[in-house]
């Protein structure tokens, strides 16, 4: 005998199978978790977005953080309005940079970036990847302090 709940969980596990398929996707031998929580004690916030992209296809692997970050048009310090995502794609496989300005957002908000490629530990396959990160609002690190933090978490979590 078939229940109606049995059913509705046989539908939910295909559902969230199709979605895990299609979802963005680390190289093998990332581990993921610990990604998640050395991004959020080295530069974790509500304002903050990291997003990392295969440098040659443009293709999304991760994203982390806040999404109101990571789809906000935010200053890029040089005149542009972006968002974190649309910098990633602009600067696939470029080397890196940092830079910090006034968001504008608020009196006293900043915004600091972080670009580059995903640092490959020694011993271990380069990957060709790239990755923007971003801080904005009162307490926002100035763009060298993600970049140095971030790739840290990187190392972490097996890159």
């Amino acid at each position: 005998m078939t229940r109606p709940w049995m059913k509705n969980g046989a539908l939910v596990a295909l559902a969230m199978a199709g979605l895990t398929a299609c979802s963005p996707k680390l190289p093998e031998g990332i581990d993921e978790t610990v990604l998640a929580q050395s991004i959020g004690r080295q530069i974790g916030s509500g304002s903050t977005c990291v997003v990392i992209a295969e440098a040659a296809s443009g293709k999304l692997v991760w994203r982390g953080g806040g999404y109101v970050t990571c789809a906000r048009d935010l200053p890029t310090c040089d005149g542009v309005i972006t968002t974190a995502e649309k910098l990633l794609q602009a600067n696939l496989g470029k080397p890196a940079r940092f830079f910090s300005c006034e968001s504008g957002s608020a009196p006293g908000n900043t915004v600091g970036w972080a670009i580059g490629p995903v640092p490959t530990g020694a011993g271990k396959p380069a990957r060709n990847l790239t990755y923007v990160a971003v801080m904005e609002g009162e307490r926002a690190l100035p763009g060298l302090e993600i970049k140095d933090r971030v790739e840290q978490a990187f190392a972490k979590a097996g890159f």
